[in-house]
């Protein structure tokens, strides 16, 4: 591990950062190389998802960049994504939580209004509890008078779907069913595809999420946190209409309910590796109790729970226990305005998983190379600020080079790159590391963290304008 990367950890760990940025003369657009062979572009973004399909998009919206040619390489059917028909009954497990800020920045460039707007939930209010220490605070009830709605849930498929309609329209290249065979360091990088095609280009922009070929291409080490838990992911049906999010920190980690229009809502459970298999093996009839249990019944309860399941006993057995745990707790005098809505049923087949970890970079950028997305940085889900982060990654690096273009500078140099990695390496890292600090404090069993973080909880929700402050912040 280099010193610089000794450095940074010791940083995260004291709450600050500081850059690894390099100073640079500013480098002039300079002619193509000789390629006779090759396809030249300006940039080309390796990744169809929400971060590299927005900056594409973006990017072929600009005057500035009007004369540059741009691709976007994806392996997936993209023609079959942007001409997704949603289905009537249920919604995708894969979802997306959109700050307002990006939000209105995806719908002033026309990105926003391409998807089903009708399957967003606009959302104002969250209720976070702590299970061990009964602390809760109603994060999104003080907003501020210019925003009506702090949050939005859309469909990761959704939101894909519209902004590739919206990259239809601009003059970028969309190369889709074709993955990357390799990529070649030269004057100008060369990005070989699996069809023999062989693309030179000024910029790399890498947008191909968590195990980026780009990065690793470019050498930028990576670091951070193996949480050796998994997300289990799934669409309920509540039992009446809500647009409340509700987050309860249990001693195996949180689970949340996002909202949905008509009363369907997104579950995101944080689980130790062979619960979550358990979980996940869960008859789907069965399942909405365990959702119910998790939301209600004390971190006791549900490691007795945990127990029958880890001990083979029969999923109908289990799931009678539950129901009479249920039973008793609706007759107790639990305050009623912090739960959730009942969940009634599973979305058939919804049920999905995924790895959970920290991953932080080196650095933003490399020769000729810039990271977007979780290609630059991965976090746990339980800010919901993924994308966010990512969405914010893609409006300065497109700032910084619609500003190259119009001073005639190369868009690939490192003058121009550093700016952009000046401007989003430090704030990236700080969430990071304030999220997985949070993972931390709730994962603890101590008496004395949990009594002092319910204590800060409980503070926290007799301060509105505090809470107001902090929610603006995580919304930028």
């Amino acid at each position: 591990m280099t010193a610089r990367r000794h450095a940074l950890q010791s940083l995260l760990r004291l709450g600050t950062a500081v850059s690894p940025c390099r100073l640079y003369a500013t480098q002039r657009a300079s002619a193509p190389p000789p390629a006779a062979s090759n396809e030249l572009y300006d940039v080309v973004v390796i990744g169809g998802g929400p971060a590299g399909c927005a900056l594409a998009a973006v990017l072929g919206s600009l005057d500035a960049l009007d004369n540059k040619r741009i691709a976007l390489v994806d392996s997936g059917k993209l023609t079959e994504t942007r001409q997704w028909e949603p289905p009537a009954d249920t919604y995708l497990s894969r979802t997306l939580q959109i700050t307002s800020n990006n939000k209105r920045y995806l719908a002033e460039l026309d990105l926003w209004q391409q998807c089903f707007e009708d399957r967003v939930q606009a959302y104002s209010r969250a209720i976070v509890t702590d299970a061990l220490g009964g602390g809760a605070v109603d994060l999104l009830a003080e907003l501020s008078p210019v925003e009506a709605d702090a949050a939005f849930m859309v469909e990761t498929k959704n939101l894909v779907s519209g902004m590739l309609k919206a990259l239809n329209r601009t003059r970028v290249d969309v190369i889709e069913n074709t993955r990357v065979a390799s990529i070649e360091a030269a004057a100008w990088p060369v990005v070989t595809l699996s069809d023999k095609r062989r693309l030179q280009t000024r910029l790399i922009v890498g947008a191909d999420g968590a195990s980026s070929r780009v990065r690793k291409h470019a050498n930028i080490g990576t670091y951070g946190t193996e949480y050796e838990q998994y997300g289990l992911v799934a669409t309920v049906c509540l039992e009446r209409l809500n647009d409340a999010a509700f987050q309860r920190f249990l001693p195996t980690g949180p689970v949340a309910l996002l909202p949905f229009p008509g009363g369907f809502a997104n579950l995101v459970w944080s689980l130790d590796a062979d619960l979550v298999q358990l979980l996940k093996a869960v008859p789907e009839a069965r399942f909405a109790d365990f959702v119910n249990a998790a939301f209600r019944l004390t971190p006791a309860e549900m490691e007795y729970i945990y127990s029958l399941l880890r001990s083979g006993a029969d999923a109908d057995a289990v799931g009678a226990e539950v129901a009479w745990r249920l039973n008793v707790f609706a007759k107790s005098n639990a305050d009623a305005a912090r739960l959730p809505p009942h969940t009634a049923a599973i979305s058939p087949k919804s049920r999905t998983t995924f790895p959970l970890r920290m991953r932080i970079v080196d650095s933003l950028t490399a020769d000729r190379t810039a990271l977007v997305g979780d290609a630059g940085h991965v976090m746990h889900p339980l800010a919901g600020q993924g994308l966010n982060m990512g969405l914010a990654d893609v409006q300065c690096l497109a700032q910084v080079l619609e500003q190259a273009a119009a001073a005639g500078e190369d868009l690939g140099a490192t003058a121009v790159l550093d700016r952009y990695n000046r401007q989003r390496y430090v704030r990236n890292l700080a969430m990071q590391g304030v999220v997985d600090k949070v993972w931390h404090v709730f994962g603890a069993r101590s008496k004395a963290v949990v009594a002092l973080r319910s204590l800060a909880m409980d503070g926290l929700d007799r301060l509105p304008a505090v809470k107001s402050r902090m929610i603006c912040a995580f919304m930028q």
